[in-house]
Order: C-alpha cells, then sequence, then structure tokens
C-alpha cells in the first residue's frame, strides 16, 4: 500500500457476526475502503471494509472475510492503515502528526522557535514539541496557530513571557 497513514486502532469485539470496536483519528472510514490491517495475532493482510456504524466513543466496523466473533476477536490490537489517497480531505484545521513534524514554527515576536519534533495530546489541547529544549507550544487558534503547508511552517503569537522557556 503506497504512502499509508494509520486510520485506526481495534480496540474490541461488538457481537458474534463479527463487528470490531475501532478507535479512529481524523479520518471518517466507509464502507469499501481498502486497509491493511496488522496486529499481535493477526498477520498483515489487506481488508475491506463493508458496513460501518458510528457511535460517540468508537466506530463499530465489519470486514469482508470476518464473519464471526473468533475470527474478529484476533484483530483485537491490530493497527487499520489506509492509503492516503483513498481518504476524505480532512476537515478544516485538522493535521496529521506526520505532516507536522518537521515543519518550523516561527512566532510573531520571538522569531523562529525550531521544527516540530513530536505533538503531545493533553485533554485541554495538543502541544507541539519544538526545538532543542523540546518547548511545549499549544496548538490553539486563540495563540496565533496557523499552519502553512506549502511552505511547512506553523506561525504562532505567543503571549509575553513565553520567551523565558526558550
Amino acid at each position: 500500500m503506497t504512502e499509508s497513514i494509520v486510520v485506526g486502532l481495534v480496540t474490541g469485539v461488538f457481537g458474534v457476526r463479527g463487528d470490531v470496536k475501532i478507535e479512529v483519528g481524523a479520518f471518517d472510514l466507509q464502507p469499501g475502503l481498502e486497509v491493511e490491517v496488522q496486529g499481535p495475532a493477526f498477520e498483515r493482510r489487506t481488508l475491506r471494509i463493508s458496513q460501518v456504524r458510528r457511535s460517540r466513543k468508537y466506530v463499530r466496523a465489519r470486514f469482508e472475510g470476518v464473519e464471526n466473533a473468533t475470527v474478529a476477536e484476533r484483530l483485537r490490537g491490530a493497527t487499520i492503515r489506509a492509503a492516503r489517497s483513498a481518504l476524505a480531505e480532512l476537515p478544516a484545521n485538522t493535521y496529521l502528526e506526520s505532516e507536522l513534524v518537521g515543519m518550523e514554527v516561527i512566532d510573531r515576536n520571538l522569531g523562529a522557535l525550531g521544527r516540530v519534533s513530536g505533538i503531545q495530546h493533553y485533554p485541554g489541547s495538543d502541544m507541539l514539541v519544538v526545538g532543542a529544549k523540546r518547548v511545549l507550544v499549544p496548538m490553539l487558534i486563540a495563540f496565533g496557530v496557523r499552519v502553512d503547508r506549502k511552505k511547512r511552517t506553523i506561525s504562532t503569537e505567543l503571549p509575553a513571557g513565553f520567551e523565558e522557556l526558550l
């Protein structure tokens, strides 16, 4: 599968017909989507999603060829990947971690802060891990965060006092 990205994780089984519970990220899984599934008890293979039902906490899906709970149970813990080209565009102000890592962060007042080396997830917001000192920069519009995919930059307007962390 060319340029594939992680779109979900199988967290459990639902019912006896082979449905699985999937914790999904930013992408909306659709019937007909071919995915690569690999897990601790399931060899890597390509499956097609045949049915999707959404709940508040997870997506309930069925794969073609997974006909019962016994087979579905082997999928528990499996990572689900899909070709980026097969997925819909992300909603506004939604980004993949893989596209943010490596971008240069430039603050309006402080100048270049460094490159993003990772993302930390907190209940209040996601934080960019920036520069050699691994400074955490909140991914919030309130701090003027704007992502320019073409220039591979993230601009910010951080509050006074932030320079003490640098």
